[in-house]
């Protein structure tokens, strides 16, 4: 009956334990700025938004650490720089899986666009499957 059907929009808060995995529609990196050669994919991405956003990283950063975000996406040559401070890194998985959340400094025009396009395209799920974590 109708009563089983899983509501596809289901509010946020019932995707609590959910993970997005960012499909190659879009590539994101980060990095430390102090250290920019070193540098991660996000696969995981907990949530995104103007402000910020949270993924799932391997290491666990210091509060206050200054991020580097690139994106890039096939729609638009070039790499979008984005970038922001460490709130807060957590282990989700005992020394191996942090959820790591970074804060947006002001944003380019271009940087702005782009994170636009990559929230839209991430509340869609378009192409993105979830992950039970």
């Amino acid at each position: 009956s109708a009563m089983l059907k899983k509501d596809k929009d289901q509010p946020p808060f019932q995707e609590k334990r959910r993970y997005k995995r960012v499909k190659k529609n879009f590539i994101l990196t980060y990095f430390e700025l102090d250290n920019p050669k070193r540098k991660r994919e996000i696969s995981q991405l907990k949530n995104i938004s103007l402000g910020g956003m949270c993924f799932i990283t391997t290491k666990q950063f210091e509060a206050g650490t200054r991020m580097g975000i690139e994106l890039k996406t096939p729609y638009l040559s070039g790499t979008t720089y984005l970038e922001g401070r460490v709130l807060q890194s957590h282990s989700k998985v005992a020394n191996m899986i942090f959820e790591t959340r970074i804060h947006f400094g002001s944003l380019e025009k271009d940087a702005e666009f782009l994170l636009k396009e990559l929230i839209e395209y991430f509340l869609n799920d378009q192409g993105i499957t979830y992950e039970q974590d």
